[in-house]
């Protein structure tokens, strides 16, 4: 394999929206050959990602690891992050705290801004430091103000930034504690509209939308009876109560039963079953394209209350 073979295959990939095990394989194959030829931790990075979309906890942090050793801080971010949610199996929040740490002294102002928002979180939930609120709003204020510097961020500032969507909805939280529900719930409709766009960017990526069931169930608790048409994302809401949603999509009529049960939530969509919103929209898909990859070509949604058979 040559160089720009393995580039073509790594390519290739990333622009297939539903890549078969054979995709994947090759996709492996070319990242280990960059690896083992070059030694470019972005290469480590990549192939780790890959592994933490195919919850392949343990390889994920092999790479991760890899990559750290040459300072690559976003390896380093991700590695706290690991032993923050303790996807391997094991909860560590001293060895998260001390990569956040790491993070935000090696990064750059993206990538410390990342970092120092999940060591906001520890002080928000008392992990491995004393709980201090005013600390985590502290914080996570100083975060928000510094992505809309234009003069640090540059063409990342604000909504362009890469965790936007988890610094807005952590700040929208602190402004409906405050009693300010419009900033709160201005902040949660443009995290919304960013989780949109990263979702269907990375469809296999489910980070993103369990966020998504965050932000959209927070907007709704603090809109009520919003004036708005919904959309297929609303479904985590809706979800809470048997219903109906039908919508349009092309010329075809979409419909989605949802029979909450004592085991969770369940939707039906064209006879195949789904426990609950977040595996649907990890798996759902319509003549082989998922749908969060196309969630805003459907219209005219219609919820009615209960079943019709």
């Amino acid at each position: 394999m040559t160089r720009q073979e393995a580039v073509n295959l790594i390519t290739d990939y990333y622009y297939n929206d539903n890549p078969t095990e054979e995709d994947k394989f090759l996709f492996v194959e070319a990242q280990l050959f960059l690896i083992h030829t070059y030694h470019n931790p972005s290469d480590m990075h990549n192939l780790a990602w890959f592994y933490l979309e195919e919850r392949r906890f343990d390889l994920e942090v092999r790479y991760l690891e890899m990559a750290a050793e040459y300072g690559y801080v976003p390896a380093i971010e991700e590695l706290g992050y690991i032993w923050y949610y303790g996807q391997t199996g094991t909860v560590d929040y001293k060895k998260a705290f001390e990569y956040f740490s790491k993070g935000v002294e090696c990064g750059n102002d993206i990538s410390a801004s990342c970092c120092k928002y999940k060591l906001a979180d520890m002080y928000h939930n008392g992990y491995f430091v004393e709980k201090d609120e005013e600390k985590y709003r502290s914080m996570m204020e100083s975060i928000y103000k510094r992505i809309h510097d234009p003069e640090r961020m540059g063409s990342l500032c604000g909504f362009n930034y890469p965790s936007f969507p988890d610094i807005a909805y952590r700040l929208a939280g602190i402004r409906a504690e405050q009693g300010e529900t419009s900033e709160a719930v201005k902040l949660l409709k443009n995290a919304r509209r960013r989780l949109c766009e990263d979702i269907r960017d990375n469809p296999n990526w489910w980070g993103n939308i369990e966020l998504m069931d965050e932000v959209v169930t927070l907007m709704h608790e603090l809109e009520g009876k919003a004036d708005r048409r919904p959309d297929i994302y609303d479904l985590f809401w809706m979800a809470r109560e048997a219903s109906r949603v039908v919508m349009l999509y092309g010329d075809r009529r979409f419909i989605i039963d949802i029979e909450p049960g004592e085991d969770g939530d369940a939707l039906r969509v064209e006879n195949k079953w789904y426990k609950d919103p977040r595996d649907f929209f990890e798996k759902a898909q319509i003549d082989g394209k998922k749908i969060v990859y196309l969630y805003d070509e459907f219209y005219d949604m219609e919820v009615y209350d209960g079943r019709t058979d």
